[in-house]
């Protein structure tokens, strides 16, 4: 009886189909209203973000000195051994070598988002 209904037109399941099938052209549509809404939200949560990212505290900055710094000084450790191993004749260690060529990109990672902020900030403010 059910399908007879909805073959005829005569059942609620009808109208939910039409309504929805309405409902999903509509939002495939966007409007310049929905745009200046959705405008409207992106930049109110911007604003949010950048207010929470300028109240930095000192646990974030600790926390990024205890990460970056064991990970540049074993890599400038290690740069340093072995130009004072080929100084003293012992030659290249290449143990050593392949290690400074892998840490090289975390180490140098490392500084620029330790040091990066701050270059950024003083380059912002000679520039403006």
């Amino acid at each position: 009886m059910s399908v007879w209904g909805f073959l005829s037109g005569n059942s609620k399941s009808v109208e939910k189909v039409v309504d929805a099938g309405i409902s999903g052209l509509d939002k495939l549509v966007f409007t310049d209203e929905e745009r200046a809404d959705y405008h409207a939200k992106l930049q109110k949560l911007h604003l949010q973000f950048v207010q929470i990212s300028a109240n930095e505290s000192t646990t974030q900055s600790i926390s990024r000195r205890l990460i970056c710094l064991p990970v540049v000084y074993s890599w400038l450790a290690m740069i340093f051994m072995n130009v004072w191993f080929e100084v003293w004749g012992f030659g290249e260690v290449k143990s050593i070598t392949f290690a400074i060529s892998q840490m090289s990109v975390p180490a140098l990672a490392a500084i620029g988002f330790y040091v990066g902020r701050h270059l950024a900030s003083d380059w912002n403010k000679k520039k403006g």
